[in-house]
């Protein structure tokens, strides 16, 4: 709990509630047996409260296209509230364990994997591909970039994975209570629009 909220950078953005990670820092430290109560009820129970699922939304001109009219030129920024992201970094971590626990992930995963990263997959194609080059062998390397994969998941297939994985029952009613009633608020000229989301 405490390497969680301590490694939230400092200047970030507050959610709608304001709460800064300056702020939850400091309440962590003055009431650090209240909050870690709190945030094991909601782990053991499933429930990830409905305050923490409504994200503020900021659109960012991205750089050049400034004066484009394509609404694409946004890059939106999704603010939830800090105390929301400490459950989220939680949950998030104990799936993490489980799944490498029961050795669910393939061997050859490395993205969004604490042990292995890029790096690591750039060595394991160049370990492959030498040899083949060596014996004048032809290779053929494809590559994929799935515009958007990782912006709009379906929830359905994330909680299908969860049940495959064998996830402990609390973190699957967690993820699952996570996932339900989401909102997205955006401010534009004195006027709030809301909109559930479903991905």
């Amino acid at each position: 709990m405490r390497q969680v909220v301590e490694g939230f950078k400092p200047r970030k953005a507050p959610g709608p509630d304001g709460i800064t990670n300056e702020i939850q820092k400091l309440v962590y430290k003055g009431l650090p047996k209240t909050m870690t109560a709190i945030y094991n009820e909601c782990l053991r129970t499933g429930c990830f409260t409905t305050n923490w699922k409504t994200a503020r939304i900021l659109p960012i001109t991205k750089p050049g296209r400034e004066d484009s009219t394509d609404p694409s030129k946004f890059r939106p920024m999704s603010l939830i509230n800090t105390a929301g992201k400490v459950l989220e970094k939680l949950l998030i971590k104990r799936i993490m364990h489980s799944l490498h626990t029961t050795e669910f992930l393939n061997e050859n995963q490395y993205g969004f994997n604490p042990q292995k990263n890029t790096i690591n997959a750039a060595m394991e194609a160049r370990k492959f591909i030498e040899p083949q080059l060596q014996k004048d062998r032809i290779i053929i390397m494809v590559s994929l970039d799935v515009r958007g994969a990782f912006d709009s998941p379906w929830w359905p297939a994330i909680l299908k994975g969860l049940r495959d994985a064998k996830c402990p029952r609390n973190l699957y009613n967690l993820t699952l209570d996570y996932l339900k009633e989401r909102k997205a608020v955006i401010n534009i000229n004195n006027f709030n629009i809301e909109k559930s989301i479903t991905k």
